[in-house]
């Protein structure tokens, strides 16, 4: 999974290979934001593309998995995920998604938004804002209600605190392979101590070196996984019992403990 995305040095190279998106005409649309809605079928994969607006992706029905260079995120159904303008990202439908993009200029945004992807959940404010502004023409009247719904979307976009769905993928060579193995198989019982072991390092070392790379503790990084291959698995139909011992858990109530304290 390291490996997958293209370093961040590479990107001007990167840029003339990348899928065009059926969203590039809104970069030409003089207004702070552009609403867009469009219905996926399960297992459409957007492939990997950029915006110069930073994006902000929610679904009404049906979750996704989003994918950048630096983390992977889940996006169940009540929630949204804002990425920043410039950076590569792709997006998976793991099942039918109602989806509504809101595209936003960076300049009306805080920086701390233009920094990192993040997932919120969506309030019934936020939510009903976008669904009417949906409906607005594309180039609205800034002194027209869409102007209004425009502000309290971007307002709402930036002050709400993010969710713990976000899952960074290492930097350090040694720690991207672990991952990936993780990542194919979360069942992998392996404790830290195994781990440190295993890529000759000591408990104390093997710990502050993952928590540095990724921002988490490495019980917080693998609960993240879990949760992200359990939620992707619940999206394919599959129930708690079966899907427990397939992402580590002996038992659904222990999934479903852990699930409720993430989401």
């Amino acid at each position: 999974m390291g490996q997958y995305f293209t370093q961040t040095g590479q990107r001007e190279k990167m840029l003339h290979s990348l899928s065009t998106s059926s969203a590039d005409f809104i970069e030409s649309i003089n207004r702070p934001v552009v609403v867009l809605s469009k219905e996926y079928a399960r297992g459409h994969h957007t492939g990997l593309h950029i915006h110069e607006r930073t994006q902000f992706l929610f679904a009404t029905q049906g979750t996704m998995r989003a994918r950048t260079q630096y983390g992977s995120w889940i996006v169940p159904p009540a929630y949204g995920l804002l990425i920043p303008g410039g950076m590569e990202h792709e997006v998976e439908m793991l099942e039918e998604v109602s989806l509504r993009s809101a595209y936003i200029q960076p300049a009306v945004m805080p920086e701390a938004c233009l920094r990192t992807c993040r997932v919120i959940q969506v309030p019934l404010l936020l939510s009903a804002c976008i669904d009417r502004f949906a409906s607005r023409p594309l180039e609205y009247d800034n002194d027209d209600i869409a102007g209004n719904l425009a502000a309290i979307i971007i307002k709402e976009i930036a002050t709400i605190p993010p969710s713990a769905m976000a899952l960074p993928f290492p930097a350090t060579p040694k720690f991207q392979a672990m991952t990936d193995a993780m990542l194919n198989n979360p069942s992998i019982p392996k404790s830290i101590d195994d781990w440190a072991f295993e890529l000759g390092m000591s408990r104390r070392s093997f710990t502050r070196a993952f928590r540095q790379d990724t921002g988490l503790t490495f019980d917080q990084w693998r609960q993240r996984l879990r949760f992200q291959a359990a939620a992707q698995l619940i999206a394919s139909g599959q129930p708690l019992s079966r899907i427990a011992p397939k992402v580590g858990y002996t038992s659904a109530a222990a999934l479903k403990a852990m699930m409720n304290r993430l989401n």
